[in-house]
C-alpha cells in the first residue's frame, strides 16, 4: 500500500434532464476538489454513466485526474436504448473506456430495477457521496430521491448539490 491512506470512495447520482449542465459541471468540479481535500489524494469515484448528470460527473473526473468506477445498469448493447442522442452515448462510451474499473450490476434485471441495482451497489462502496438532484419527492425506488434517503438511513456523509438553484 502506497502512502496517503487507504482508497476513498466518493459516490454520484444525479437526474438525466439537467436544467443548467454548465452550471452544474461547474458546481460538480467544485464540489469534487473539496470531497478529495476531506477523502485525500487516492479518493477514487464511483458513478452510473446514464444520460445528463452522470456523465458531466464523469467528465469533471477525467479533468480533475480522478479515477472512476462505472457501473452499468446493463451490457453496452442493452444501455445504448436508454439514451436519445447519439453524441451523450458516443461520451458514455468515451468516459466508461477512460474508467479505472466498468462493471455491470448483477442479475439481468430490466429498467427500472436496473437502476436501483445500480444504485445499492454505488451506496456499497461509497465512503460519501455526491447529489445532483431537484430536492423532489422519489418517484420511484430507482431515482436519486430514493438514493439520497437511503445515504442518509446508511449514515452515508453526502453533499447535495440543487440543480434547480445549483446551491
Amino acid at each position: 500500500m502506497s502512502e496517503g491512506g487507504h482508497i476513498k470512495i466518493l459516490g454520484f447520482a444525479g437526474h438525466r434532464a439537467v436544467p443548467d449542465p454548465g452550471g452544474l459541471r461547474k458546481c460538480i468540479l467544485a464540489e469534487i476538489t473539496e470531497m478529495k481535500a476531506l477523502l485525500g489524494d487516492r479518493m477514487t469515484a464511483i458513478s452510473s454513466a446514464a444520460a445528463g448528470a452522470d456523465l458531466i460527473f464523469l467528465r469533471a473526473c477525467v479533468e480533475l485526474r480522478i479515477p472512476a468506477i462505472v457501473i452499468l445498469p446493463f451490457p453496452e448493447e442493452r444501455f445504448v436504448e436508454d439514451f436519445e442522442e447519439a453524441d451523450e452515448w458516443k461520451l458514455a462510451q468515451d468516459l466508461t473506456g477512460v474508467s479505472l474499473a466498468r462493471y455491470v450490476a448483477p442479475g439481468g434485471h430490466g429498467a427500472p430495477e436496473a437502476y436501483h441495482q445500480v444504485s445499492r451497489h454505488l451506496l456499497d462502496w461509497a465512503d460519501a457521496f455526491l447529489f445532483a438532484w431537484d430536492g423532489k419527492e422519489p418517484r420511484g425506488a430507482d431515482g436519486t430521491g430514493e438514493t439520497v434517503l437511503e445515504a442518509r438511513e446508511l449514515g452515508i456523509p453526502s453533499r447535495i448539490i440543487d440543480e434547480e438553484t445549483l446551491a
